[in-house]
Formats: C-alpha cells, structure tokens, sequence
C-alpha cells in the first residue's frame, strides 16, 4: 500500500500505492517512520495515478502534522510534476550558531548566517549579509535552485544532491556578492 524512498537528506517520500481509508494510511506511515533513522526529516507524499483527491492528501498531510511530522506540499500526481512552493519565508535577523530554519519554498535571509547555523529550503536561499554557516537549497532534489549571499563563505552548501565543503582557507569571501549553483554536475561560485 505505502513505499518509502529517500530522496535526498532530510526528505522522505513517501508513495501512496493504493486507495484507502485516510486513518489507516496514517497510521501505517507514522508506524513506518516512527524510526530515529527518520527524525528531523521532512515527508513528501506522492499519490501514484491520482489515486487520492488533493483534499485527502492534504487531510493526511494534516493528522502528520498533529504528530509532529514535518510534511512538504505536494500535488498529486506523479514526480514530475514537482512541488507547490509555499510563499518566500523572510528571516528578519542574524542566524547564531546552533540555530536552524527550515521552510517548504525560498528563503531571504535580512543578516548573516553564522557558523554553524543552518537554512534549509526546498527552493532558493538568498542571504543579504554573511553565508558562513549551512546552505541547503533544493532539498527534494532541485538542482536549479541556488544559494545567493552578500558574503560566501560557507562552511557547507548543498543544492539538491551536490555538495561544496569549504575548508578554512577557502572561505574567504571576495568582496562581492556571489551565487552557488550547478553546473555541469559540480557546484560553483560565480559574481553576481
């Protein structure tokens, strides 16, 4: 009835193979990731041939949420049809260390992003100060998606399934605004 894949840390999907009644698939995923293996990790739900109305998904969606798991908007339907980004989430200070946002959609971040701080999102991160900490954007997989700062100088940035890990001597930041994306199946650094 219920298959779970990885798709990229920290997403889960989770594919919903045959109709049935609504309490019972929530029951059974929440027994199936119920796991430590799991935790932090948000869900994306995937209805094979629309096998569920969008309504029962998001019903679902809902009673995982009541039960503490982080679930990320999908349409129903197959993979290709991607994700519904939620609004741009605007984080209106400075990222200390320890602390973490994570949101379903782009990020603008008003300050810096220290060291050891993390944004995770599934579409875009911009940074208007210092990325000096975790960038993860794409984290379903979109390898389109990119990391923009004032100041690069990451201690990680990951878009979709690549990762960049920085060593000290290479995170010092130009001077100038800079973007990270894919190319060519590697990140890289480029002005803006």
């Amino acid at each position: 009835m219920i298959e779970i894949k990885g798709i990229t840390l920290p997403v889960v999907l989770i594919e919903i193979k045959e109709k049935g009644d609504i309490n019972t698939l929530v029951e059974e995923i929440s027994n199936r990731i119920s796991s430590r293996l799991f935790e932090g990790s948000y869900v994306l739900i995937d209805c094979k041939n629309n096998i569920l109305p969008k309504e029962d998904v998001e019903k679902i969606e809902s009673l995982l949420s009541e039960r503490g798991v982080r679930s990320v908007k999908k349409i129903s339907g197959g993979p290709k049809e991607g994700f519904v980004r939620e609004r741009l989430l605007i984080v209106r200070r400075h990222l200390r260390s320890g602390q973490r946002v994570e949101h379903s959609g782009d990020v603008l971040v008003l300050g810096d992003v220290n060291k050891d701080a993390q944004v995770v999102a599934t579409g875009n991160i911009i940074v208007m100060g210092k990325l000096r900490g975790v960038a993860i954007a794409g984290a379903l997989g979109d390898e389109g998606a990119v990391v923009v700062a004032l100041e690069m100088e990451p201690q990680q940035v990951r878009i979709g399934k690549k990762v960049a890990i920085l060593d000290e001597a290479e995170r010092k930041s130009p001077g100038y605004p800079e973007v990270a994306r894919v190319e060519n199946g590697i990140i890289i650094l480029e002005r803006v």
